[in-house]
C-alpha cells in the first residue's frame, strides 16, 4: 500500500503467549526477572545463556506450558534485536515455528500467529522475499481448500499482499488483497476494521497501476467503514478522505471530490484546528477544487484562508498557495494581481537551498499562461520554452507535464504564424517519446501529473 502512501496490516493482528500474572511464583518469572536485570546491567550473554537454556527444550515446554514458552520466544527475539543480531533472531523464530508446527499443526492457530509474527519480523527489517517465502509456505495448502478461513489465516493473507506491494508485485497483491477481503466480509463483516484494512491496501495497489476507478471504489469503502467504526474526526478517517479526494480531481470528477473534500475538512477542523497546517492543507485542495468549478469567489476565499494561515509562520507551501491565487485571478482576468502573485512566489522559491523544481516549472509555466492570455506572445514563448526545457530534464519526454507545455508552445508559435517551428517541436516531441524521467521515479509519475493538473490552468 502512502505506498499510500502508509502500510497497514490487519486490526485482527494474531496475538500469542501474553504474559499472564501468576498468583504464586514459577521457574518461567523468576528467568524472565533474571533475564531482566542481567539487560538492565548490559550483560547480555548471560541473558542469553538464562533464555537459551529455556529453548533447548522447546518443545516440551510447548506441551507444558505453551504461553510461557511463545513468551520466551520473543524475550530472546527482543534480547538479539536490542544487540542488532537479526540472524540470531530469525533463528529463534525459524525454531519457533517449526516447533509448533510439530507440536500442534500448521494451521493452529498458535503456529500461523508466530508465523504471521516471523513475518511482519522479516518484513519490518527489510527481509522481503523472506517474508514472502515464510507466508506462502504457511498458507500452502490452507487457503485453496478453505470454505470458512480463519482470522489467522486472513492476517498472513493481508500481510502477504503487503509484502508483494513493497516488492512492486502489484497483480500478486491484487489476487491476495481480493482473497482477505473476501474471507474478511464472510467472517466479521463489510464494515469491520480488517476488512476496511484489506480494502485501503487494495485501493493502494489500484492506485499504484493507475487504476484509479478501481481505486476510487476502494476507497470509497474504506473510508465509509472507518466513518463507521472512528468517525470522520479521527487521523486515518481524514486521511483516507483526503487521498479519495486527489483521485476524484485527478478523473475531473469534481462533484465528488467537493463532497469528500468536506468531510476531509471537517475532520480537520475538528480534530486539529482550523489553523492547523494539515487543516489548512485541505483548505487548499477545496480551493482549488471551487476554481475547477468556476466557482471564483468560493476559491479566493479558500485559498486567501489557506495563505493567511501559512504566512503567519511563513510555511514552505506559500510559494504553492500564492500560485493557486495567481490561477484563480487569470480566470478573472485580474492580470496584474496574478503577476504580482507569480512573481512573489518565484522569488520565494529561489531562496529556498533546495528549490521546489516542479512548482517552480508550473509558476513559470503558467506565467506563460497569462502572458498568452493577454497577446503577450513573445514573453510568454520565452516562459514555455524555459518551462519545456526543465520539464523535459526532469519528468522526460513523454511525460504528461511535458505533453501539455508542448501543446501549449505549439499554440503560441501557431498564433505567431511561426508554422515552421510548430512543426518542429511536434516532430520532435514524437521522436522523443521514448525518453524516461531522470529525477521523477516510477512511483512519482502520477503524483506529478496530479500536481500539475492541481497547480496549472490550461486554455
Amino acid at each position: 500500500m502512502s505506498a499510500q502512501k502508509t502500510e497497514m496490516t490487519s486490526e485482527h493482528a494474531p496475538t500469542c503467549g501474553k504474559v499472564i500474572p501468576h498468583d504464586g511464583i514459577s521457574s518461567i518469572s523468576i528467568v524472565r526477572h533474571l533475564c531482566g536485570l542481567y539487560r538492565a546491567q548490559g550483560r547480555f550473554d548471560e541473558a542469553e545463556e538464562v533464555l537459551g537454556g529455556r529453548m533447548d527444550d522447546f518443545i516440551p515446554a510447548l506441551r507444558q506450558d505453551g504461553e510461557s514458552a511463545i513468551t520466551i520466544v520473543r524475550d530472546l527475539v527482543d534480547l538479539f534485536c536490542e544487540q542488532g543480531k537479526f540472524d540470531k533472531a530469525k533463528g529463534i523464530y525459524q525454531q519457533a515455528v517449526s516447533g509448533l508446527e510439530k507440536t500442534f499443526g500448521r494451521q493452529h492457530f498458535t503456529t500461523l500467529s508466530m508465523v504471521f509474527e516471523f513475518g511482519s519480523f522479516l518484513r519490518k527489517n527489510s527481509q522481503l522475499r523472506e517474508a514472502e517465502e515464510v507466508y506462502v509456505q504457511s498458507l500452502a495448502g490452507i487457503t485453496a481448500g478453505t470454505k470458512n478461513p480463519t482470522l489467522s489465516v486472513l492476517c498472513i493473507l493481508n500481510e502477504l499482499g503487503v509484502v508483494y506491494a513493497k516488492q512492486r508485485k502489484l497483480k500478486q497483491a491484487v489476487e491476495v488483497y481480493r482473497h482477505a477481503i473476501q474471507g474478511y466480509v464472510k467472517v466479521v463483516g463489510s464494515d469491520h476494521l480488517s476488512t476496511t484494512t484489506a480494502v485501503l491496501n487494495l485501493g493502494a495497489v489500484y492506485k499504484d497501476q493507475g487504476k484509479l476507478k478501481d481505486a476510487a471504489r476502494m476507497l470509497n469503502w474504506g473510508l465509509s467503514g472507518l466513518e463507521k467504526t472512528h468517525g470522520i474526526a479521527n487521523k486515518r478517517t481524514i486521511e483516507t478522505a483526503k487521498q479519495l479526494t486527489a483521485i476524484y480531481m485527478r478523473e475531473r470528477n469534481l462533484g465528488e471530490a467537493q463532497r469528500v473534500c468536506a468531510k476531509a475538512l471537517n475532520g480537520s477542523e475538528t480534530t486539529l484546528g482550523k489553523c492547523h497546517e494539515g487543516t489548512l492543507a485541505v483548505v487548499l485542495d477545496m480551493g482549488i477544487i471551487h476554481r475547477d468549478q468556476g466557482q471564483f469567489k468560493e476559491s479566493e476565499q479558500m485559498l486567501q484562508r489557506a495563505f493567511d494561515g501559512y504566512q503567519q509562520t511563513n510555511h514552505n507551501l506559500l510559494p504553492l498557495v500564492l500560485n493557486a491565487l495567481g490561477t484563480v485571478h487569470v480566470l478573472q482576468g485580474d492580470y496584474d494581481k496574478a503577476d504580482e502573485e507569480y512573481d512573489w512566489a518565484s522569488e520565494r522559491l529561489n531562496k529556498k537551498e533546495e528549490r521546489d523544481e516542479l512548482l517552480y516549472l508550473i509558476v513559470t509555466y503558467n506565467m506563460g499562461n497569462a502572458l498568452q492570455a493577454r497577446g503577450r506572445l513573445e514573453e510568454a514563448e520565452k516562459h514555455c520554452e524555459k518551462a519545456l526545457e526543465g520539464f523535459q530534464t526532469l519528468a522526460g519526454h513523454k511525460h504528461l507535464t511535458t505533453m501539455a507545455v508542448v501543446l501549449k508552445l505549439g499554440a503560441i508559435y501557431q498564433e505567431q504564424g511561426k508554422f515552421k517551428e510548430v512543426e518542429d517541436l511536434y516532430r520532435t516531441a514524437l521522436r522523443s517519446q521514448g525518453g524516461k524521467s531522470k529525477k521523477l521515479s516510477k512511483g512519482d509519475d502520477n503524483d506529478a501529473a496530479l500536481y500539475f493538473q492541481r497547480m496549472s490552468i490550461v486554455y
